[in-house]
Parts: structure tokens; sequence; C-alpha cells
């Protein structure tokens, strides 16, 4: 990987945020193929790779990157789940606009510019998969997480927990603390808790679909079952939450801050 423009001391314009997870035999060439696509539109950035306990030598190809990158930062954990590894990456981040990428091939490169060119205005982009060619399962689970965001929320949207997305590094962060580390529901939530706190500032932009590189849906029939409700238990857990902070009686500090 050739060495691009140089990460700027305090901040940057981009962060890519990559969990990785065994993703050896492709991960080099997708950097790779990030970093051509970022450096050709001028856009100062910066890569977090999250080595979530790789065991295929994923780790060793990362830290070979960071020697040849300085824009590469590399951090290596335990397996924690994919969630988490987004998460830690989003905590690290310091450009003004995040991107989360999955090492799986879902999306490239390519599929940036329609997310970055819908920035303007608004305060995060989910990428919307066109011509989906998942299985019943997942186009099922797809559904369902739909419908939790519409029913219990009234936000509509094609898919509001997709991973792939852009957003302001400030104020969406401020959220984290309102979402526990470990729902599994994380980007689903954040989604939901940005909408609601600054309606019409997320929006969805269309990206093609694209199978995963080993081609292999996460989903079967008992897993699904299992996630499903997982889900509907935090989305539960989000709406009481929610509620119980809309009928808390103001503090005394928050009266008289509040405008007459």
């Amino acid at each position: 990987m050739e060495p691009m423009k140089p990460v700027l001391s305090d901040s940057v314009e981009l962060s890519l945020v990559v969990p990785c997870y065994n993703e050896n035999p492709h991960i080099e060439t997708l950097l790779q193929g990030w970093v051509e696509e970022i450096s050709e539109k001028g856009i100062t950035y910066e890569i977090i790779a999250i080595n979530d306990g790789s065991l295929d030598g994923t780790g060793r190809i990362l830290d070979k990157l960071r020697k040849e990158n300085k824009e590469v930062r590399v951090v290596h954990q335990l397996n924690m789940g994919h969630v988490r590894a987004c998460r830690r990456g989003y905590e690290m981040a310091r450009g003004h606009y995040v991107l989360c990428v999955s090492a799986n091939g879902r999306f490239e490169p390519s599929d940036f510019s329609p997310l970055w060119n819908a920035r303007e205005n608004h305060l995060m982009v989910l990428g919307s998969r066109t011509h989906r060619l998942d299985g019943f399962i997942s186009k099922r689970f797809t559904s369902f997480v739909r419908m939790l965001a519409s029913q219990l929320f009234g936000i509509r949207l094609e898919e509001p927990g997709i991973p792939f997305r852009l957003f302001l590094r400030q104020p969406t962060l401020s959220l984290l603390k309102e979402v526990p580390m470990d729902w599994e529901s994380f980007h689903w939530a954040m989604t939901i808790l940005l909408s609601l706190r600054f309606p019409g500032r997320v929006i969805e932009a269309k990206v093609p679909y694209r199978h995963r590189l080993e081609r292999q849906s996460p989903f079967r029939r008992t897993g699904f079952i299992s996630l499903a409700w997982t889900y509907l238990c935090e989305a539960l857990s989000l709406k009481v939450s929610l509620l119980r902070k809309k009928n808390e009686p103001l503090s005394l500090e928050s009266q008289m801050q509040a405008p007459i």
C-alpha cells in the first residue's frame, strides 16, 4: 500500500472504521481499494482496522499495512463480535465524518460516492441495497427490524440497521452512552435515536447489492429466531427508556436553563 496524504495531527475529514475477523485472503486488496477511492476525492482520512481476534494471520497483514501507510491505525482485541469492534472504532475516530465498512466485500469502494454526495445537510446516510438477492431468512430479518422501527418509533427506513453508514462524528457519537455496550441492535438503535432527536436528518442512499466474499449468509433458522428475539427485547427496552425520559420532571438546573 503506497503512502498517501498524511494524517492531520488533530483531525481528518473521514475516519474509515473496518472491523476484521479472519480476512486474510482479501483484506490487503480491500483496504488498498478504499485508500485509492478516498484519495482520488482529495479527502484527508484515517483507516481504523479493528482486528477482532482473527486466527488466520489477519493481524500480521494489518500490522504490515500500518508500517507502510501512516494513515492506517490497527487495534488488536480478543474476539468480541462485529458490533463491539465497530463501536471501539467509532470511539477512536478523529474524523469529521465516520464511515463503517465491513471487510466481507458486501460493499465496495465505488459505493462510497452515493453516501458522500448525499451528506450535505444530513447527520447520517445509510447505504440501502438495491436488487437484494439474500436468502429468505435474511430478507425476513430485514423486514422485521424495519417493522420495529416503524411500529415502535415511527421511523420509516428500508434498512435502519445497516452497518454501512456515513455519519457526522458529532453529535452522533454523543448518543453512544444511551446504547448499552452489549446490544446486538447497536447500529439500529443509533439510527433510531438520531432520527428521533434530529427529524429528517437521517437518509438513505442507494448502493448496488453485492454478495459477501465468502458467499455465506450469517443467518440460519435458529440464529434468526434468537437474533430477532434479541432485537425485539432491546427495541422494547429502548422504547421504555425513552418514555421514562419523556415523563421525567426537569431537574432544578434544567428548569433554570429552559427558555421562558
